[in-house]
């Protein structure tokens, strides 16, 4: 019995990093260090003290072709509060995000994760999925799929964290 025991600690120890690495509600959001699609790098880290909107998506996926206009609605609406709208694209080319956005242009930054380790880090469920981070980099709201009935959510959950310190 002591050994069965000692085995099932042993693969829970071994298996704590691994579910912690995943993002939760009231945690910290996942550190990432991605290019943008000029080639330019950006870091969480470098959106620290904004209210933050990470959405995650693919050039191939429909629900997500609906949700970027709305979104680029959101941080038109809200960027000069201290709202930034960041969309990972989880596409396995970059050729596919540069050419679906040459139809579906966008303001907001677009940074690409083909090796899929950030996507990973953030145990998406589905596409697209969001994370509202605040300001101090702690997530607040997690977002799976897309309905236009979320957008009065969003704005909400936004709206009140960009009214905190």
């Amino acid at each position: 019995m002591k050994s069965v025991t000692t085995a099932l600690i042993l693969v829970a120890v071994m298996l704590h990093p691994l579910c912690s690495y995943s993002a939760e509600i009231g945690g910290k959001a996942p550190a990432f260090s991605l290019k943008d699609i000029k080639g330019n790098t950006v870091t969480l880290e470098s959106l620290k003290g904004k209210v933050v909107f990470l959405d995650f998506w693919a050039s191939w996926c429909g629900p997500c072709k609906e949700e970027l206009p709305e979104l680029e609605l959101l941080y038109k609406k809200y960027g000069k509060d201290g709202f930034e709208v960041v969309g990972i694209s989880v596409d396995k080319s970059e050729s596919n995000v540069v050419e679906f956005l040459k139809k579906r242009p966008i303001s907001f930054t677009i940074l690409t994760n083909i090796k899929g380790d950030v996507a990973e880090a953030y145990g998406l469920p589905g596409m697209p999925t969001g994370y509202i981070i605040g300001k101090d980099g702690v997530i607040q709201h997690r977002h799976a799929g897309f309905a236009r009935a979320f957008l009065p959510v969003y704005e909400k959950e936004i709206a009140e964290l960009l009214k905190k310190p």
